[in-house]
């Protein structure tokens, strides 16, 4: 099909489907709304880098909303989108502008664009068509023959475009080409079309959506979807008091990038960990199909008839027909209580336990482009003032902290906590999503008159059962993990040391005592920092008590048993007279180690005297063959010769009686060997 006819065809088949999509998505008896007509009354915004949108209204008769949605956003809305016409109306339909990818499109045109071709790969395209070339020497007109380049020479890779004109075949160097034109309107038509819809792709980033609702009389209509959105961010101001207590207030970040103005809406704050991805259904997906060939009648030659020789019945007949083919989270410190600030949200966990929503109490309006800091939390709760280390490598800073304890009926979600102190600003620190009845160590601030180092740490073994059956040894062998933490201090100051030590899942707590609380990663170890009276900073149990102008050693340690299996057979003799030395075993399998050493012992012996014997065999059967070499060189009947043979014949039977020694030995080995492995294989049986 020519360039013609394929954009007629193809002119054709678009004034079709644009007339199919505007019988189907403009009614000619539904008025059109604007996002105006069905506000945003309703947001929840997580922490999972999306928000739920709900529009809500009313309609009266047949209506279309039309919506101009940004293209990267249309994923979300299409996994996403409920449209909800109620009060006896329907959902008519949601219909938007397809997309289909940019190089499946560019594919159809009779100029591939899609890798940005030079000039020559796009001449290249066109061989055939009749050119208007402005080159260096001139204007060369004629149908395109070939795109060349040189090879040799010192126009070594310069383009030459090949033109059939009045004159012949005319070679134009496009390196000095500066116009090409198609006297085919309709192949020129093709490469504006194609450049037309690259552009149109750099340039589209929003489409048109459109939502109709069928019905008679007032109703009340509803869409909600998912979008992207940044997450809410939470930071906290916390003042601790000396009476145990501390004033938390939390205030929520709240973003809006998108174009909509958000008037009088409800706002809701999820605090959770939904999971949310974006599947992409914007674009259409073609599956690739596999192209097969027609079928086509096998033809072949007939043979030359060779005669007649003899009748075929109907079964050899058949027999000779070919078979058919097989089929194929103070003082001049900040007043956070009573200062005109309430939080603005109740807060609840929310259906399944899975998050926790803070409702806003008023409605909330956030324009576009525009954030808001809403106050979320104003609590007061416990607060201890500790002082924490966790030493890791050479780093064993003790810092002064906080612990804290969520006593609300709803979590806490993760932020910046800035702690203020009777004198003001105190420090830093991070929280983690706290849930209700959950505590956190918030670090603030280095401690400088408290010091601590690892002073030691070590690991030692001891079998404290043995078990044996099947051949095997099974002991049972405690690991005891002692580390020990050097404590000292330049003040008299009265207060709480945690001392962090890490956890390890497969080791049992040992000393000091109580147990005492862990997080996840760390068990909290308390010590008691005494002023200069012995009075503590807090009512409870401490590991350890540490007076000032003293250096403390505060001693931990883990314990975990493990079966270790030892086969008796890979063994040596002395590694088992170890174990009859240092483990202790019942009379019977001691009797029993004991044979098998005896046995390990008798074959060793054996194998060191079988290892003689091989070796005197081996050097009678060299000295044998050193006889022979003289006997040729010496004539028969010299005495020499004479007694070469004597010696040839008490070399045999020296050798004759070395094999037989050895054969013995063997025999005797294969005997013992097995009656060693059936004192291993049976060695703890029934006990």
């Amino acid at each position: 099909m020519n360039v013609r006819a394929l954009r007629t065809v193809r002119t054709a088949l678009l004034a079709t489907l644009l007339g199919v999509a505007a019988a189907q998505s403009s009614p000619t008896d539904a008025q059109l709304l604007g996002p105006d007509d069905l506000p945003v009354v309703r947001m929840v915004l997580g922490t999972a880098g999306v928000a739920t949108f709900e529009h809500e209204g009313t309609v009266q008769g047949d209506r279309e909303l039309v919506l101009d949605w940004p293209l990267d956003a249309m994923d979300d809305l299409l996994q996403s989108l409920v449209v909800q016409d109620l009060d006896g109306g329907t959902v008519g339909s949601v219909t938007y502008t397809a997309r289909d990818p940019l190089d499946r499109i560019l594919g159809g045109y009779a100029f591939d664009l899609r890798d940005a071709p030079d000039l020559a790969r796009l001449l290249q395209q066109a061989r055939g068509a009749t050119v208007v070339v402005q080159g260096p020497d001139g204007l060369a007109t004629g149908p395109l023959v070939a795109v060349e380049r040189d090879s040799v020479g010192e126009a070594r890779d310069a383009w030459h475009a090949t033109v059939r004109t009045e004159r012949g075949l005319t070679r134009v160097p496009l390196t000095g080409t500066t116009t090409v034109r198609f006297q085919d309107p309709d192949l020129q038509a093709e490469l504006d079309a194609a450049l037309a819809e690259l552009a149109r792709d750099r340039g589209e980033d929003r489409t048109e959506v459109r939502i109709r609702f069928d019905g008679e009389g007032e109703r009340r209509v509803r869409l909600s979807y998912v979008r992207e959105m940044p997450i809410f961010k939470t930071g906290w101001r916390l003042v601790a008091g000396d009476d145990g207590e501390a004033a938390l207030q939390g205030w929520a970040i709240v973003d809006n990038p998108t174009d909509l103005d958000l008037r009088g809406i409800e706002l809701v704050l999820l605090a959770g960990r939904p999971i949310a991805f974006v599947t992409e259904l914007l674009e259409p997906v073609h599956v690739p199909r596999q192209r097969l060939a027609p079928p086509v009648a096998t033809q072949r030659a007939p043979d030359a008839d060779a005669g007649v020789v003899a009748e075929m019945g109907a079964d050899a007949v058949a027999d000779a027909m070919p078979a058919a083919p097989a089929p194929m989270m103070a003082r001049s410190a900040p007043q956070l209580e009573g200062a005109g600030v309430r939080a603005a949200a109740e807060a609840a966990a929310s259906d399944g336990g899975v998050a926790y929503a803070y409702r806003l109490r008023d409605p909330v309006d956030l324009e576009r482009h525009r954030s808001a800091l809403i106050p979320i939390v104003q609590a007061t709760v416990p607060a201890e003032r500790v002082v924490t280390v966790r030493p890791t490598g050479s780093d064993a800073t003790p810092y002064a902290a906080l612990r804290i304890e969520n006593v609300g009926d709803a979590l806490l979600p993760a932020g910046t906590v800035t702690i203020y102190a009777e004198d003001g600003f105190a420090g830093n620190a991070l929280l983690g999503d706290v849930p209700p009845g959950g505590e956190r160590l918030l670090r603030y601030a280095a401690d400088p008159a408290v010091r601590t180092a690892v002073d030691a740490r070590r690991e030692t073994e001891q079998v404290v059962g043995v078990r044996t059956g099947g051949g095997n040894l099974i002991t049972d062998v405690r690991t005891r993990d002692t580390t020990v933490y050097r404590i000292a201090r330049d003040d008299a100051a009265a207060r709480t040391l945690i001392v962090e030590h890490p956890f390890r899942s497969d080791w049992e707590w040992v000393a000091p005592a109580p147990t005492p609380e862990r997080d996840e990663d760390h068990w909290r170890v308390r010590v008691d920092l005494t002023d200069a009276d012995g009075g503590s900073a807090s009512d409870a149990e401490a590991h350890l008590a540490c007076a000032p102008n003293e250096e403390c050693l505060l001693e931990v340690v883990l314990e975990r048993t493990e079966a270790r299996t030892i086969r008796i057979s890979d063994q040596s003799p002395d590694r088992i007279e170890v174990l009859l030395r240092n483990v202790d075993l019942s009379d019977t399998d001691r009797r029993a180690l004991e044979e098998i050493v005896a046995l390990q012992r008798d074959l060793a012996d054996l194998d060191a005297e079988l290892r003689d014997l091989r070796t005197r065999r081996d050097d009678a059967v060299r000295e044998q063959e050193r006889l022979r070499e003289s006997l040729a060189v010496v004539p028969a009947g010299e005495p020499l010769h004479r007694r070469y043979l004597d010696d040839l014949e008490s070399w045999e039977d020296r050798l004759n009686d070395l094999r037989l020694e050895i054969e013995a030995l063997e025999d005797g080995r294969s005997e013992l060997q097995a009656e060693l492995t059936e004192a291993v294989r049976t060695f703890g049986d029934g006990i």
